[in-house]
């Protein structure tokens, strides 16, 4: 699997959400949870020749900056809750028939990428502002699964500026971490992370004061 890119594993995978009867289903599967951990820090990444950052002037003092190219896609609250994803429709399910974790999901508050292991420089000590996240992981149960994951993140701030903050942050993180921003009809990060040398693919998309965070990992082994 070592030689498999998970960018191939998913090329041309819709991503789909749920109609707002299948939210409603799922809504006893949910659960909120508020956390705020560590002191201040923030990095900042650029990978020259292979990212393109784009933003209002003076974007260093905490006004969005987000990679350039589109960032549209479906909508990611139906009626005021949030659109989780079910099994089926995580990027890479036709390889890994993902199934969803029954266990309770840890709240990782962003811009946390993946796990400690993975990218442990977006583990530090950081106060995350006043959220509500809403998350599920998945797991594969495949021959050639290779330790793959993935997880889905849903989370509310109380402010678009908030959101747009949190988002910059994040994918500052997915850069330092070894992340290439790839623009297309699917817009998405993806790489090898620079703590385990597993393969990460990553979507991320912001609606107002929601964001959503899909991670798909598979280990380099």
């Amino acid at each position: 699997m070592a030689d498999v890119q998970v960018d191939e594993l998913l090329h041309d995978v819709p991503v789909r959400l749920p109609s707002a009867a299948q939210v409603r289903a799922r809504g006893g599967r949910r659960r909120t949870r508020r956390r705020a951990a560590g002191t201040v820090a923030a990095v900042a990444a650029a990978t020259a020749g292979v990212l393109v950052w784009a933003g209002p002037p003076g974007g260093g003092d905490g006004r969005e900056v987000r990679p350039a190219g589109r960032q549209g896609g479906p909508a990611l609250v139906v009626d005021g809750m949030p659109r989780i994803l079910p099994a089926d429709e995580v990027p890479g399910d036709d390889r890994w028939h993902w199934r969803a974790s029954e266990e309770d999901t840890e709240d990782s508050p962003l811009p946390r990428v993946a796990d400690g292991g993975s990218c442990p420089d977006s583990f530090r000590g950081r106060r995350a502002p006043d959220h509500v996240q809403y998350s599920t992981a998945y797991y594969s149960n495949t021959a050639d699964a290779a330790d793959a994951s993935a997880s889905h993140r849903v989370v509310s701030y109380a402010s678009r500026e908030v959101a747009a903050r949190e988002r910059a942050a994040y994918e500052r993180e997915l850069a330092a971490c070894g992340l290439t921003y790839r623009d297309g009809a699917e817009p998405h990060w993806s790489g090898t992370a620079t703590g385990d040398g597993a393969r990460l693919h990553v979507t991320v998309q912001q609606d107002g004061r929601w964001l959503s965070v899909v991670e798909v990992r598979a280990s380099s082994s």
